[in-house]
């Protein structure tokens, strides 16, 4: 009966099977009627086996064929039977693909991606995103592979797909706080997350709770996945940190320093924003210290960058300490840390450490340089260079 309704529901094995049990039958009728009269050219049910199949698919090589009446009889059935199958065969192949191809069109096909950067919700930065991803593509011969997920008409993500051909982009529609959603985006294999608050489904705090209930569902999926998000209030900040979230950019975030600057210091505005230009050159990048100058001074290091590579040296990093669930937790425990909380312990994740980034801006000559630290550097970096 399983077998019955497989077959029932499945027009490419109906007709397959059509044609081999087409193929065997005329096989074995062609074998008993010719092989009296016509033994030379079908001496065993191999000989019959060839001919039908050359048959069928109306080949028709010509080395065997009937003699008798019969056997021409069930020929010519036999060759209809061959063009009405095979067309039949190839139009259902051909929908199939059709189909798929439809499906990928509109986000309804799961993705194949692994290693890849997953970006949840949408707004106008994911556009400027996919700009300065292609920029660097072009730039260090780096190509992205890129899953979206969001709620847009599949007629805009595929304007955007084709705008962006140079990045391998698939498209996921659906709500991103929906496990089902985000396992046809293969979070599981996914190097890291850029989570936008999404404009679809609404502004302000609504978004900003959106974003949160994604970095849940993602952490229980794969918690050692990296997530980065942007945050319409800065309210949201300390309730984003406690859910696991790696980095956070609240939007506006540094307006209103930028405009006092350009008051108390006239042009260190206008520095910054250069720098945070891509297609201005001077970009600021994150690379290996060489191990020659692990343990000497912040010195060397900075004249060396300076002398070759014309990088100027600004900043050290490094991972930080581990931090327990608790120390992320306010003490009073409010509701929505108490929420974050259970949703992390019915899910089963060990969050009880998690690491970050530790900053060491302007560090002093004589800093000595530690072996997991890495440098932060103003300049351009050619793919030869490692960038992480």
């Amino acid at each position: 009966m399983e077998f019955f309704k497989i077959i029932k529901k499945n027009e490419l094995f109906k007709i397959t099977l059509a044609i081999s049990l087409l193929w065997y039958v005329a096989a074995v009728l062609i074998y008993f009627s010719e092989k009296i009269e016509n033994d030379q050219m079908f001496t065993s049910i191999g000989d019959a086996l060839w001919w039908s199949i050359v048959t069928i698919a109306t080949v028709g090589y010509g080395d065997k064929y009937p003699i008798t009446p019969m056997g021409r009889v069930m020929a010519g059935g036999v060759i209809i039977s061959g063009v009405v199958l095979f067309s039949m065969l190839t139009a259902t192949i051909s929908s199939i693909f059709v189909e798929r191809k439809m499906k990928q069109r509109q986000g309804l096909s799961p993705t194949k991606l692994k290693n890849h950067i997953i970006i949840c919700g949408w707004n106008s930065h994911v556009e400027e995103i996919l700009r300065i991803f292609t920029l660097y593509s072009h730039k260090n011969n780096n190509n992205f592979k890129i899953v979206l997920v969001n709620e847009s008409q599949p007629e805009k993500m595929e304007a955007l797909l084709e705008t962006y051909s140079s990045l391998e982009i698939d498209f996921i529609r659906g709500n991103h706080t929906i496990e089902t959603i985000l396992n046809h985006a293969n979070i599981k294999y996914a190097s890291s997350v850029l989570v936008v608050p999404d404009v679809i489904a609404g502004k302000g705090n609504l978004s900003d709770e959106r974003t949160l209930h994604s970095v849940l569902t993602i952490k229980s999926i794969n918690p050692k996945v990296k997530i980065f998000v942007h945050l319409f209030d800065n309210e949201n900040y300390s309730h984003l940190k406690r859910a696991n979230a790696d980095d956070i950019i609240v939007s506006d975030q540094h307006i209103g320093m930028m405009l006092a600057n350009n008051i108390i210091f006239p042009g260190a505005t206008q520095v910054t924003l250069n720098l945070l230009d891509y297609e201005k050159g001077n970009d600021i990048h994150r690379v290996e210290i060489p191990n020659e100058f692990i343990g000497k001074s912040f010195e060397n290091l900075m004249l060396h960058f300076k002398r070759k590579e014309n990088w100027t040296l600004i900043a050290l990093i490094k991972n930080e300490e581990k931090m327990s669930l608790s120390d992320m937790i306010s003490f009073e425990g409010s509701g929505i840390d108490k929420f974050i909380e259970r949703k992390f312990r019915e899910s089963g994740i060990k969050v009880e450490e998690r690491s970050g980034i530790q900053l060491n801006i302007n560090p002093k000559l004589d800093y000595e340089i530690k072996k997991d630290e890495f440098a932060i550097i103003i300049g351009t970096v050619q793919h030869r260079h490692k960038i992480l």
